[in-house]
């Protein structure tokens, strides 16, 4: 299975999401071949999710919230998600990071 770069996918995803009138913006640009890409879901009524992507055992892809949040669902304030974000680009500073802004709380990557 060839797997595109992530410079590619990442592309991709901002011109999908302007297509749909999503306000998405790259805020860190990682390892263009390989880097792990993480989304920040803004849904502007207080409520902010962080996604990352993991691989299944089966070998597809899916968008999984880093943050459980108070209420499990993966939403969380503000602040949560970013402290977390800045965790995680301690520990990976090859990541790439979009946010978005979207009443709906869309995933530019998820997408159809």
């Amino acid at each position: 299975m060839t797997r595109l770069k992530t410079d590619i996918l990442v592309g991709a995803a901002i011109r999908r999401a302007g297509s749909e009138l999503i306000d998405c913006v790259m805020l860190r640009r990682g390892h263009a071949d390989a880097g792990a890409i993480l989304v920040h879901i803004d849904a502007l009524d207080g409520r902010h999710m962080l996604l990352a992507r993991s691989l299944e055992f089966d070998g597809n892809y899916v968008w999984r919230p880093v943050i459980a949040g108070p209420e499990g669902d993966g939403w969380a304030a503000r602040d949560t998600v970013e402290a977390r974000l800045a965790r995680e680009m301690e520990i990976d500073p090859d990541a790439y990071v979009l946010e978005v802004q979207d009443r709906h709380g869309r995933n530019p990557f998820d997408l159809a």
